[in-house]
């Protein structure tokens, strides 16, 4: 950090002691870290290096396995069942820790926040960086019963969506049967969702959730979450093994 101000410093004193010109006209060019035509005293390229040549290691870390490739289908799929579950056991852990006297009743996650599949063999942190680009942190929210049914109803009516704790059979793009924590949804009762920030601002035409009784930022982004819950995995010999149990299905 010292050197780049140094080097900026320098560049600006010697900028002023030129004689000032006018400028008529200005071309740039783009020029790759690593480029061939790297000269020897481009010393900011060279400054910019070491880190393009860490985050690339760090981008190749690998931090679980999987025995198939995982894609994201409807209404139900391992990849989106995987997630949902690591988000659902984010949010347990949380509690827990910041002894809060409630736990999730229910994870979410958006279908189309998951941008591509996960591969069979090694999974590097890289590979979840590109299923999940964006800087979403985990927040947990607090629902009425009218709440939460129009929110699942919503999910029932796109057909589905990466889920954790519920089932949900869709019937005509609507809920058919819902059950919570295993038990028949009671719409007199409040629960509590474990989500992304983007979620519960109302994205993704989830608007109802703005409606909520609480609400908590975690300030913990889903990826970083994530990413440390399979490397934790993988340290204590798991792989990545995921069932389709049913939890959301057309009836």
């Amino acid at each position: 950090m010292r050197s780049t101000v140094f080097i900026i410093g320098l560049l600006i004193i010697m900028g002023s002691c030129k004689t000032s010109l006018n400028i008529s006209d200005v071309e740039a060019q783009n020029i790759p870290v690593g480029s061939t035509e790297l000269s020897a005293d481009s010393s900011i390229i060279l400054m910019v290096m070491p880190y393009k040549l860490n985050l690339e290691s760090d981008m190749s870390e690998v931090i679980s396995i999987s025995n198939e490739e995982l894609v994201a289908e409807k209404p139900e799929s391992k990849l989106t069942n995987l997630m949902a579950d690591l988000i659902l056991q984010s949010g347990l852990a949380y509690c827990k820790m910041n002894y809060k006297n409630f736990k999730p009743d229910m994870a979410f996650v958006n279908y189309g926040g998951l941008r591509s599949s996960l591969p069979k063999g090694q999974i590097t942190v890289g590979d979840i960086y590109e299923l999940m680009p964006f800087e979403n942190t985990m927040v947990l929210l607090k629902v009425d019963g009218e709440t939460m049914y129009e929110f699942v109803s919503q999910i029932a009516s796109r057909g589905g969506d990466g889920v954790a704790g519920i089932q949900l059979g869709i019937n005509d793009d609507s809920i058919g049967t819902l059950s919570v924590g295993g038990k028949p949804f009671d719409k007199s009762k409040d629960f509590w969702i474990v989500t992304n920030d983007y979620i519960a601002a109302g994205g993704d035409n989830m608007s109802m959730l703005l409606d909520r009784k609480q609400f908590i930022s975690t300030g913990l982004k889903i990826r970083d979450l994530v990413i440390d819950s399979l490397n934790e995995q993988f340290k204590r010999g798991k792989r990545i093994q995921v069932q389709l149990d049913g939890r959301m299905y057309y009836e």
